[in-house]
């Protein structure tokens, strides 16, 4: 599945009908750690179409980044529809990343 730019938060409402488990990766075009983290979302999207992966410009989109706490970037969102499972800061290798998105997919599929 391709990377999605997040245009309103209608939208966002929008992928969660459209797909189970959603990655907010809030960035800025400034910020050189959030550009390096690119190619490893491009990579995840692949590997894991399950997953739409949005990215959320911070500088155009302050209201939801404000919403999900955001204080630094790069930080990415983990959803399952509008269930939020977690967040982290920083970037991250491609193993990281998907080590950390499958702890907190088998988190929210055990039962409580």
């Amino acid at each position: 599945m391709a990377i999605v730019n997040l245009n309103s938060f209608d939208e966002l409402g929008e992928h969660a009908n459209r797909h189970e488990w959603l990655l907010l990766d809030f960035w800025a075009p400034w910020c050189a750690p959030c550009k390096a983290m690119n190619p490893v979302l491009e990579q995840f999207s692949e590997l894991n179409p399950e997953t739409a992966v949005i990215k959320v410009d911070v500088d155009n989109k302050q209201d939801l980044a404000v919403k999900f706490g955001v204080r630094a970037i790069p930080t990415m969102v983990l959803l399952r529809r509008d269930q939020f499972l977690g967040q982290d800061t920083g970037s991250k290798s491609l193993s990281d990343l998907t080590d950390w998105i499958d702890g907190l997919k088998q988190t929210a599929s055990q039962p409580a």
